[in-house]
Order: structure tokens, then C-alpha cells, then sequence
């Protein structure tokens, strides 16, 4: 009697665990329509596993584990979820055309916020899609602009960019697709030296998978000039620089600070002043003893041009990664 009595309780239980799993399976299924699978293949082809020419459910879930980033995040800096729906649906906007990196959105907190100056509340990280072993290196992209560019916020910005065919670090890393991580700050106002450093200091101990002795900056136009600035004043936290697109410095800059610093410089040749400066700028840095400078001069190239260019040049990120401090 007591047997017959737990078989039933069994049998209950098993039938409980059934019906619960049920509508589990069926909303699983839908969110996995065929459609889209089909779409996940289009844009992820590396999520087919067996290269049958067609997605599965648990191809696609272990896709999806398989791009989280040896758990990064802390709990200080994530992509922000719902507060801006308009940046969010832009960023899926972006992430639909990418497929070797994953953009996400990075809400600086307040109490690091209120000590960088004039710089957005957003920024922009961008992630390989493939997971990687060990310390990735961070490169860091510093966007120009004047003050007519910086009175559009961050959402128009994107928006204006994309149809402009304006380039930034994360178009850099998606066509080289390499190992690394990318930043895109952004600012609101002439970039700030002592707010970048403050920034640099909060990513290094927020993000234990950054390769500090593998930290490269680049900017154009404006942010090439702020990375300019930057590497006068904090070479040693870099292992290579790209400052591009931008009058040159000045004469007065002490390029013996850079001699060990490699450097990559770029200009259009019909960009106004710009070609000149930044050649002058380079026989500073060859006079100093810099043997690890060169320079690129895109034949032809106006302004805007040229920074096209700089972001098409796959090389600058090969070049870049061959240096450790």
C-alpha cells in the first residue's frame, strides 16, 4: 500500500514537471521562429556550428553564451538597458550590420561622471564577437568635431555620422576584426587631458581583462590633436598612438618625451594646413630619436576624405598590436 502510494506521488510530480516545462518549450520556440534563425545566420554565420547552411535553436544559444567576455562587467559600468530607448535601438541598428564585434553602450557613473569635464554620460565599448583567452588589448578612438557638432547630442551624433559615412573606433575593429576592445568616448566640448587620464584610470580598474601593458590611443581631426596632447603628457600609459588629421602640435613641444613612443601619423593632402603640419611634426619626432614613427598621405584626400581613409586603414590596427610597453 505505502509503495503504490509513492508511485502515485511519483507519477504526480512527474506530471507537474512536465505541464510547468511546456509553456517554457512553446515560448522558447517562438522566440526562435524560423525567420529569425534565418536572420541570426545572415548577420552571425559563425553561429553555424555544423556548417549545414542553417540555424538551430541550440546553435544559436550557444552562440549566445559563447559571446559573453570572460565575465566582464562589473556591476559599476553595463550597457545601459532602458534608459534611452533611441540609443538602444540605434546600437541594434549598428549591431545588425556588424559580425565580427559587438557595440554596447557604457553609462559612466555619476561619481566618475562629475570629474570629466565636458564629456557625454555615454560612451561607446566595442566587444569581438569571438571569445578570446586571456588580456585583450584596448584601443582607444577620440572623435573630432567643433562646437556645432558638439551641441547635437549623442543620439544625433550617431545618427548624422552614419549618414555622413563618418568613421570611428568601431568600424576600425570590425574590419580588422582582431582581439580587442575598443573605446569611444565622447565629449561635449575640446577634449580634456587630466579627464581622459581620470577615465583611463576608472576602465583599467573596472575591466580586469584590459592588457595595460597594450593600451593605444588614435584620434582625427580634433581627436587628433587631443591625442596629440594626451601622449605629451602621459606617454608612458600608451604602446602606440595614431594622432591624425590635425595641424601638428607645436614647435614647442618637448618630442624627446616621445622618442620611445611609436607613432603612426596620417593626413590627407589637400586638407589645408594639416599635411604640413603633421610632416613637420614627424621630423620633430625623427630628430628626437623616435625610430618607430611614420607617416601616411593620402593622395588627393580632402578633410573629410582623409579621415575615411584613416578608419579604412586596417594596417594602423596590425601596426598598432605589434608594440607592448
Amino acid at each position: 500500500m505505502h509503495y503504490l502510494i509513492k508511485t502515485l506521488i511519483l507519477m504526480l510530480l512527474v506530471i507537474l514537471v512536465l505541464l510547468s516545462a511546456a509553456p517554457f518549450t512553446n515560448a522558447q520556440s517562438q522566440q526562435f521562429s524560423e525567420e529569425k534563425l534565418a536572420q541570426s545566420l545572415k548577420h552571425f554565420p559563425k553561429a553555424d556550428l555544423n556548417k549545414d547552411g542553417k540555424l538551430t535553436v541550440e546553435e544559436i544559444q550557444q552562440f549566445r553564451q559563447s559571446r559573453q567576455r570572460n565575465g566582464r562587467r562589473a556591476a559599476a559600468v553595463r550597457a545601459t538597458q532602458a534608459k534611452d530607448a533611441n540609443l538602444n535601438e540605434t546600437l541594434s541598428g549598428m549591431n545588425a550590420q556588424f559580425k565580427n564585434v559587438e557595440v554596447e553602450l557604457l553609462e559612466w557613473p555619476s561619481e566618475l561622471h562629475e570629474k570629466l569635464g565636458k564629456m557625454t554620460k555615454f560612451a561607446l565599448v566595442t566587444w569581438p564577437v569571438e571569445k578570446v583567452e586571456g588580456k585583450l588589448p584596448l584601443l582607444i578612438n577620440l572623435h573630432g568635431g567643433g562646437q556645432r557638432w558638439f551641441d547635437f547630442d549623442f543620439q544625433r551624433q550617431l545618427e548624422i555620422a552614419a549618414k555622413m559615412g563618418m568613421k570611428r573606433g568601431f568600424d576600425l575593429a570590425e574590419l580588422v576584426g582582431k582581439g580587442l576592445i575598443t573605446l569611444d568616448p565622447n565629449t561635449a566640448e575640446r577634449w580634456s587631458v587630466d579627464s581622459l587620464d581620470t577615465m583611463l584610470d576608472y576602465v583599467l580598474e573596472t575591466f580586469p581583462e584590459i592588457d595595460e601593458d597594450r593600451v593605444y590611443v588614435m584620434g582625427y581631426s580634433a581627436g587628433g590633436g587631443a591625442t596629440w596632447r594626451w601622449i605629451n603628457q602621459s606617454s608612458d600609459r600608451f604602446a602606440a598612438a595614431a594622432p591624425c588629421g590635425f595641424t601638428g602640435g607645436s614647435a614647442n613641444d618637448d618630442a624627446k618625451k616621445l622618442a620611445n613612443l611609436p607613432i603612426w601619423t596620417m593626413a590627407g593632402s589637400e586638407d589645408g594646413k594639416n599635411p604640413a603640419g603633421i610632416r613637420k611634426m614627424v621630423e620633430r619626432l625623427s630628430a628626437a630619436g623616435n625610430v618607430n614613427v611614420k607617416h601616411t598621405e593620402f593622395e588627393g584626400a580632402d578633410h573629410r576624405e582623409g579621415g575615411r581613409a584613416v578608419f579604412e586603414t586596417a594596417e594602423l590596427v596590425d601596426w598598432m598590436l605589434g608594440f607592448s610597453k
